[in-house]
């Protein structure tokens, strides 16, 4: 069904999270190419639009306003966008009724049996098991669009950029060496490696390879990430709390970054910053990409993994995962290679 000649003005909707809006940044690119003559909304969380602000693709990014039920005058204005497409990749209630509220002649969304009502087209990409970013794409071959990408991309500022400059030169960072940041905490509790074996991986980086090591922090998280900091033989750098915009700036300065599949970790992968992802929840097919070798991961091998769940008594996948393995995957990683093979010669 090609649809494309009737469409002028698109909205997509990915309100949370950051690796899920992340993970839709190629569908922009896709919905240019074969659309060039539509103009391109999206809607998403007020947290995160910065990091797609400014997308060369993307005329506007609207965001959702907090209790957004009782916002009426939020609905009228979508309502008078009068968009002919809208592509809720969210499929929530709330993200449902804005998208049967657009009125819009295609409302394309997931395939499921609850809030189908919203929708005249509806998309089983999400059952493939292939990376979530070819499974957004696979979405618009309900408009007769078979274009695939998986190009991440995210925005920050010339402003952004100078916050993380200024920072490293107050603390006397040295960007020759190996900078390498890590997640030790989050949300999720079952997808986390365990302290005392990030508190091992902090000194084997710092004392092996002198490695400068950052940790980042979510906002509940930072009591907890300032004691596995305090307990390392050389302390990492906890860092501020920054906006999206210059977190990411910051990651594109770093050589690696380390932690569970977060978001993060695909901001990480948005600014070309090698990655190494410990998997045990989740199928590393949906969140990692396909054969990158600078992009590797680590998944336990135990009878209950792809559980999906969110806390875990026995944490047995994570136990399994030990320091000599994160170390060795990250020496083969050919970006860190590189920059040791530097390092090396420069001692020279």
């Amino acid at each position: 069904m090609k649809l494309i000649n009737k469409i002028d003005k698109i909205l997509v909707i990915q309100i949370r999270a950051i690796g899920d809006v992340v993970l839709t940044t190629p569908v922009f690119s896709v919905l240019r190419k074969n659309l060039p003559q539509a103009e391109l909304h999206f809607l998403t969380g007020s947290n995160i639009a910065g990091i797609v602000q400014g997308l060369p693709e993307v005329q506007k990014v609207l965001t959702i306003p907090s209790s957004f039920w009782r916002h009426p005058a939020f609905y009228f204005k979508i309502f008078r966008a009068r968009y002919q497409l809208v592509i809720d990749y969210q499929c929530t209630p709330g993200s449902a009724l804005i998208t049967w509220l657009t009125r819009a002649s295609y409302r394309i969304g997931w395939k499921m049996k609850r809030r189908q009502w919203a929708y005249n087209l509806h998309s089983s990409a999400n059952a493939k098991q292939e990376y979530v970013s070819i499974q957004k794409c696979r979405v618009l071959e309900l408009l007769g669009i078979r274009d695939l990408n998986t190009r991440l991309r995210i925005q920050w500022s010339d402003e952004d950029q100078q916050v993380v400059r200024e920072y490293f030169a107050r603390l006397g960072i040295d960007k020759t060496r190996l900078l390498v940041n890590i997640t030790p905490k989050g949300k999720r509790s079952a997808r986390q490696w365990l302290p005392e074996k990030i508190i091992e991986l902090t000194n084997q980086l710092s004392e092996k390879y002198q490695a400068i090591v950052f940790y980042n922090w979510g906002k509940e998280d930072l009591v907890d990430v300032k004691t596995i900091a305090v307990a390392c033989h050389r302390s990492p750098l906890v860092l501020p709390s920054w906006p999206l915009p210059v977190f990411s700036a910051f990651l594109a300065e770093v050589d690696l970054h380390i932690s569970y599949d977060n978001g993060p970790k695909h901001l990480a992968l948005a600014v070309d910053t090698a990655t190494l992802s410990l998997f045990a929840t989740d199928a590393p097919v949906l969140w990692n990409p396909v054969n990158d070798p600078n992009h590797p991961y680590i998944l336990a091998d135990v009878p209950c993994r792809l559980c999906r769940l969110k806390q875990c008594p026995l944490m047995i996948c994570m136990k399994q995962i030990e320091l000599e393995d994160v170390l060795r995957i990250v020496q083969g990683i050919p970006a860190i290679q590189t920059k040791l093979q530097k390092l090396a010669k420069g001692s020279d």
